[in-house]
């Protein structure tokens, strides 16, 4: 009988160990597969930040036309928001226009 169950123990043992080795391996793919996504991601940043620096400020003057259309649009009754949006021009320049600032 002692034979027996020392037999069985170690059964116990390498089926634990078994376990564990199958548990840890499963984990690590996990962790795996999680580092390549962070690492495609911080690709996708470093690409988005090359992109960044293509892009230019806006360098658009203001011109007359621009100012006496503003104004016109504002004497036909038009919101500063509706100008803005008809003009592409921003509320801040559109309440700039109106105020006399360009003129």
């Amino acid at each position: 009988m002692g034979l027996f169950k020392s037999k069985s123990q170690d059964e116990w043992k390498i089926n634990y160990i078994r376990e564990f080795n199958e548990m840890r391996d499963s984990y690590e793919d996990k962790l795996q597969k999680k580092q390549m996504e962070i690492d495609d991601l911080k690709k996708e940043i470093e690409l988005l930040k090359s992109l960044k620096n293509n892009l230019k400020p806006k360098e658009k003057q203001i011109k007359d036309s621009d100012i006496e259309h503003i104004k016109e649009l504002r004497n036909n009754g038009l919101s500063y928001r509706e100008i803005s949006k008809e003009t592409s021009w921003s509320k801040a320049t559109v309440c700039r226009v109106l105020n006399g600032m360009y003129d």
